[in-house]
């Protein structure tokens, strides 16, 4: 049988007396105690969780501890889903439709125009008959959204890279975190690419078996990050968790040329890449923007490497 995992703080829930009977419900309650005689009855478990991790830290526990090997589905939401999902209930019902790692979210906040208006009822129009249901794009590089302006998002990723010391500038914040958890084919995967897919409100289905291949060491580690100290680790979360059960990447990278790698230029030392390193930091110490700092550092790159292919094309002496 199904299962939707809820994630509840203070949300009124008697909202879920709707969901199909092709599902079991269990919620994770981090807040008061549930009273409601509705959701008393139509919930199968009610399970108490200390108030730690967003959401994020649910899901993985729920993860930790039930992992059946099989074909049904786990829906993982927020307590309160139809502010990011109006049709959840409608998409529960037509589960059959839905692809092995299914994002359920439709926006973000309609009240705060994330996605826009316009962008939403132009996306409407292409597919006028159909629930309301959007993945949206986003960038591996810098984590904001592509069909819009997303400067919170961009906020989240620069955190992330400044607390993890990674450049601001070139790195892949999904191949990175993705490292982290040991997850190696899907780091690997999105080193390749540039774009990904998350779903709002960290709102999803999957097929169980892709979780039971989770390994125990992955899950614990994404469990670390769940509850670590960090604001944003949350967020990276939010736009990871369809890829961590094997959702693509999109857009490939530039092809690297064959002489150099922009990042591990062959033949230079570790001493400069150290200096390298202190000067872009003594760039940015004197007021200098990364950008400038970037483009700085990309033509020091570019004359090196023309250097060596000067080099390799003289002949032996």
């Amino acid at each position: 049988m199904h299962t939707v995992v809820l994630a509840r703080y203070n949300e009124a829930l008697e909202w879920i007396v709707d969901i199909p009977v092709d599902f079991n419900v269990i919620i994770y309650n981090k807040g008061e105690e549930i009273t409601s005689p509705e959701v008393l009855e139509r919930a199968d478990e009610i399970i108490a969780r200390p108030n730690i991790g967003r959401e994020s830290e649910t899901y993985i526990h729920h993860m930790m501890t039930r992992a059946p090997d099989n074909r049904d589905f786990t829906v993982f939401s927020q307590g309160d889903p139809l502010t990011h999902s109006p049709d959840f209930i409608a998409l529960l019902k037509n589960w059959r439709k839905w692809d092995d790692v299914q994002a359920l979210s439709w926006q973000w906040l309609e009240a705060n125009n994330i996605p826009p208006a316009d962008l939403m009822e132009r996306y409407q129009q292409y597919f006028p008959l159909q629930l309301r249901v959007r993945p949206e794009t986003f960038s591996l590089m810098d984590w904001k959204a592509l069909e819009f302006n997303d400067p919170g998002a961009w906020n989240m990723g620069l955190v992330y890279k400044i607390l993890e010391g990674i450049s601001t500038n070139t790195s892949n914040i999904a191949a990175h975190v993705l490292k982290k958890w040991k997850l190696d084919a899907q780091a690997e995967e999105a080193a390749r690419h540039t774009v990904g897919v998350f779903s709002y409100g960290a709102i999803f289905a999957v097929r169980n078996y892709h979780v039971a291949r989770l390994s125990s060491e992955s899950k614990q580690l994404i469990y670390d990050f769940a509850t670590g100290e960090a604001k944003a680790n949350g967020y990276i979360l939010e736009r990871m968790w369809l890829h961590i059960f094997g959702e693509s990447f999109y857009r490939r990278i530039p092809f690297i040329d064959q002489h150099a790698s922009a990042l591990n230029l062959p033949g230079v030392t570790d001493t400069t890449r150290m200096d390298l390193s202190d000067l872009v930091l003594g760039l940015a110490d004197q007021g200098m923007s990364m950008n400038d700092v970037g483009a700085l550092l990309q033509n020091v790159m570019r004359e090196r490497l023309e250097e060596m292919k000067l080099a390799a094309h003289q002949p032996a002496e």
